[in-house]
């Protein structure tokens, strides 16, 4: 990562672009960022910002007595939702709608997905490091829930779940950071990959604000499949500008998400034409837009931002402008925030750890939907907003590369399978 001095210069949304590549290129680039960033945050979890050294490598995980490159939870359980959908066996208990009878495996079945979270819980499977040494509570209560009622109808289990974790209390951020293998797989019917977004979350998280946040993510993870991969990819048709119009056009029922993510009703009405003046108006009167504009701008620093090292030519916000816990709305903001405050998977990937806090699942999350927009070939001499030297050391000492690659291609090929069925 080059080294600089923090931009005053917002970064232009209608003019970023996403890299486009294969459908292949995007599940496995979108997959790998995951583990990526995950393990280059998880030496910063739980710290408050600004209290420990600028991250921007792989180090060792002092918490929990890792070594460098060791991805955490948030991978350990994409990777298990990734190889339900792959992998599932026909003959199980769950609700599947999406494979009929002699088809290959692979399919979408909650009960599958959590006989697979609870082996990971239990034994380390598609761990790292061959256990489960870190899980959140709402998830490991919705396992034991599911455990214990193992003998009922799926739909009873389902039921037992939604009363114990329905509450405002339980929104954390557990399946919004796994959630990212129902849009690469079920990118080309969007409706259906929202639907089962919510399914999926309610497995562990079935609060209103989690079943929204993760329809939403998985609307945006399609969208920029749709709008990217080989076949869809239409010259300078889709930029950040149009991915933020999705996201803050989304009917959100929560308050809460409406009021974070969405043009307030009183703003002036939306510009009909000219892109720049479309811009100008998200930031003014959008809640991220705006707070982007004032923690990287002039102001920046009377808004509590810090340059944390001049190897990151950005501003870190306070945690009190952009907290980065693992409330799912905070840990939301916080990726979309790196995201769109940037103009490289490096630069957003380093902003997100050096959040701190939730920092492995925040920088998951935003990786997730930055390796999907970025993600494509490394050609060698060319420039790319994915692959630069940063990016090829963290993959050079991520730990148990090979598992995350093989779950990746099944996933992969379930989508193949999938798009050889609609055709």
């Amino acid at each position: 990562m080059a080294s600089h001095t923090a931009s005053q210069r917002r970064p232009s949304l209608s003019s970023q672009l996403p890299n486009p590549a294969s459908v292949a290129c995007k599940i496995r680039l979108s997959m790998l960022a995951t583990a990526l960033v995950d393990a280059l945050g998880g030496p910063a979890e739980f710290h408050a910002r600004f209290s420990f050294p600028f991250v921007s490598d792989m180090i060792p995980n002092d918490y929990f007595n890792l070594p460098a490159g060791v991805w955490t939870d948030d991978t350990s359980m994409m990777l298990c939702l990734a190889e339900s959908i792959s992998c599932k066996p026909q003959a199980t208990n769950g609700l599947n709608t999406s494979v009929k009878d002699g088809e290959e495996k692979g399919g979408f079945d909650e009960i599958h997905q959590l006989s697979l979270y609870t082996r990971w819980k239990n034994t380390g499977y598609l761990s790292a490091v061959d256990n489960c040494f870190d899980i959140g509570v709402t998830i490991s209560t919705a396992l034991d829930i599911y455990e214990e009622n193992a003998s009922l109808r799926p739909e009873e289990i389902f039921s037992c779940i939604k009363r114990a974790l329905s509450d405002e209390q339980f929104c954390g951020n557990g399946s919004l950071m796994r959630i990212l293998p129902i849009g690469l797989a079920y990118w080309r019917d969007r409706d259906q990959a929202r639907t089962l977004a919510r399914r999926s979350s309610a497995t562990t998280h079935p609060s209103l604000m989690c079943l929204e946040l993760c329809e939403m993510w998985t609307g945006a993870i399609s969208m920029i499949m749709e709008n990217t991969t080989t076949r869809g990819h239409k010259e300078g048709k889709f930029s950040k500008l149009n991915l933020l119009a999705f996201i803050s056009s989304f009917p959100y029922t929560h308050n809460k998400l409406r009021d974070s993510l969405t043009i307030p009703s009183h703003a002036p009405k939306k510009p009909s034409h000219g892109e720049q003046e479309l811009e100008e108006w998200y930031f003014t009167h959008h809640p991220l837009l705006k707070l982007i504009n004032e923690t990287q701008g002039p102001s920046a620093r009377r808004a509590g931002s810090r340059v944390i090292d001049n190897r990151l030519p950005y501003y870190i916000p306070s945690e009190a402008k952009l907290p980065s816990s693992g409330y799912i709305l905070h840990s939301a903001i916080a990726a979309l925030y790196c995201f769109f405050a940037t103009t490289s998977f490096e630069h957003g990937a380093v902003m997100a750890v050096n959040l701190g806090r939730d920092a492995d699942t925040v920088g998951a999350i935003y990786a997730g939907l930055a390796g999907c927009w970025y993600g494509a070939m490394h050609e060698p001499g060319q420039a790319n907003t994915f692959w630069s030297e940063g990016v090829m050391r963290w993959k050079a000492r991520l730990v148990r590369l090979g598992v995350v690659e093989e779950v990746a291609e099944q996933l992969v090929n379930y989508e193949r399978r999938l798009s050889e069925m609609s055709v």
